[in-house]
């Protein structure tokens, strides 16, 4: 749960329910830790993505229509920042390139964009699943 004031987090095991709405020590009525529709996207969860964008050697986009923004800018935020594109905002240690592979039903704007090196068709559920344990049977043999 998050407060609304401070931007404190508690795990729901931490937050009484004795008194509805729960509230924070700061006296803020706390919510789920969850972004609905049209709700701003907490700083530091934006922030810690698009440092963990800018260093990633990988990334799995999946899921997604990658239209709604800003997380719809993170694979482009990868891909400019290996090409050299963007300032590096003071990450080091990040790679020279980074392979962007999106796993969902249709095509997206970063298929058509040339951002993903890779599209695996199929539903998000079904398809990851597969691919863990293809993954498993490479590590092993």
């Amino acid at each position: 749960m998050r407060c609304l004031s401070c931007g404190s987090r508690f795990t729901r095991e931490e937050v009484s329910l004795d008194e509805l709405p729960p509230r924070c020590q700061c006296g803020t009525v706390l919510k789920d830790d969850v972004v609905h529709f049209k709700e701003p996207i907490p700083l530091d969860v934006m922030s810690e993505s698009e440092n963990e964008a800018l260093q990633c050697d990988l990334m799995l986009v999946c899921g997604t229509s990658a239209v709604v923004y800003p997380f719809a800018n993170l694979p482009r935020i990868a891909r400019f920042h290996s090409r050299g594109l963007v300032p590096s905002l003071g990450v080091t240690g990040h790679s020279t390139t980074v392979k962007i592979i999106e796993v969902n039903a249709d095509p997206t704007p970063l298929t058509h964009e040339g951002i993903s090196d890779y599209l695996v068709r199929g539903k998000t559920g079904e398809t990851l699943p597969r691919i863990v344990e293809e993954v498993k049977k490479s590590i092993k043999t």
